[in-house]
């Protein structure tokens, strides 16, 4: 029988602390948490060299997957919020996502591309506007500004290794 061997290393420290520093700001503006704090996730690193390195592959992505998710909010809004459109319209943005991030020759960022798009699209309420879908997409840029923030300001690199 194996014994059950715990590891809490700096980089859980570090993504529990760019969860939490998110969690408490957004407590404060009064807005949904989710959106930067998975951003944030997916953008922290075990240093700083890959942590900058990953920031500008998600920012990539979440521009992307920000973008169709806008075009998806303007086209469900031209068709009054047919329950059809997201079945055919979905599937054919995570195809366009897709191809144009591996265009781009950013393969590394397509599942934060991906997450962006659905996150934002399938959380939009059936009484938003713009706003609702332009903040949503700050959000994940906030998420990456905080985890390069965590990494920046954090546990120096010679003592996480």
């Amino acid at each position: 029988m194996k014994k059950l061997q715990i590891h809490v290393g700096m980089r859980t420290v570090k993504t529990a602390i760019v969860v939490m520093l998110v969690l408490l700001v957004y407590h404060f503006v009064d807005r949904p948490a989710s959106v930067p704090a998975l951003a944030a996730v997916f953008a922290l690193r075990e240093d700083w060299d890959n942590t900058i390195q990953f920031a500008k592959i998600r920012l990539l992505s979440n521009s992307v997957g920000g973008f169709f998710s806008l075009l998806y909010f303007l086209i469900r809004e031209f068709t009054h919020h047919n329950s059809w459109m997201p079945i055919v319209i979905i599937p054919i943005f995570v195809i366009c996502t897709i191809v144009i991030l591996n265009a781009l020759d950013c393969s590394l960022g397509i599942v934060g591309g991906l997450a962006a798009l659905l996150l934002i699209a399938l959380t939009i309420p059936m009484d938003a506007t713009i706003d609702y879908v332009f903040l949503r997409i700050v959000d994940t840029f906030i998420g990456v500004l905080f985890a390069i923030g965590v990494n920046y300001f954090g546990i120096p690199e010679q003592e996480t290794n």
